[in-house]
């Protein structure tokens, strides 16, 4: 695991190279936060500030768009740049190589949200703590989104595809969940299928922050769901590394 960071640092170095990375990611949370939370707020009544509702699934959204560039960086030293074989001659070990590649690609997420994360912070006037769980909401959170991602990548032989299930993937997470109305007003099939949506324990769980609690029956599945989809994750891509 000592050559983990070197990995990591690599994956750091292409992701700072798109300098205005950070800053255009910021400015599209804005925009959905705006857009979705001013526009909305006016034809949905019942919900309280519509506006502080809507703050936490932005967030998200934000972090499922960076997870999946995580996955495309790894899709494109596969097909594109046709890195992928020297990448595995570096005298690194193929299992470590392939989790710091995933975990690299959490904490991009992460950081990338992290802007946003500290906007809602200021709206819900939470404490350093609260402000802390919700960075691990957000991290946990990129897990679950980085295994999908790179599942989609090991497999994925054109762009059209990858492009594809990225998309079903944040559909799913966008209306098959309560990222923009709670579960009861929802349609019985929808409400069903959002139970079980990691966005709907993500959103909820940062959601209950404004209050000062800290849903453990939220963050305990969606750690689980978290880690099982980088164990998936991390298989599709150590079988990419053997011919």
């Amino acid at each position: 695991m000592s050559r983990a960071p070197v990995v990591m640092e690599r994956d750091f170095r292409i992701f700072f190279a798109d300098r205005y990375m950070l800053a255009i990611m910021f400015v599209n949370f804005m925009i959905d936060l705006g857009v979705s939370g001013l526009s909305l707020s006016a034809m949905i009544k019942g919900l309280g500030n519509y506006f502080l509702y809507i703050a936490p699934g932005a967030n998200l959204i934000t972090a499922a768009v960076a997870a999946f560039q995580s996955g495309r960086d790894v899709w494109r030293e596969r097909i594109i740049q046709d890195t992928h074989v020297y990448l595995l001659t570096l005298p690194v070990p193929r299992n470590t190589f392939a989790l710091s590649r995933l975990f690299s690609g959490m904490l991009r997420t992460t950081l990338t949200t992290l802007p946003g994360t500290a906007v809602i912070a200021v709206l819900y006037r939470l404490s350093l703590p609260l402000f802390l769980v919700a960075v691990s909401i957000m991290l946990v959170f990129s897990g679950a989104v980085i295994g999908l991602s790179v599942v989609a990548a090991s497999m994925a032989n054109s762009l059209e595809l990858f492009a594809t299930v990225r998309s079903t993937v944040q559909v799913y997470l966008s209306f098959f969940s309560t990222q923009f109305y709670p579960a009861n007003i929802l349609p019985p099939a929808v409400a069903t299928v959002a139970t079980f949506n990691p966005m709907t324990w993500a959103v909820q769980a940062l959601r209950g922050l404004q209050t000062g609690t800290v849903n453990l029956f939220l963050f305990a599945p969606l750690g689980g769901l978290s880690a099982a989809l980088l164990f998936i994750g991390f298989l599709f891509y150590r079988r990419t590394m053997e011919f």
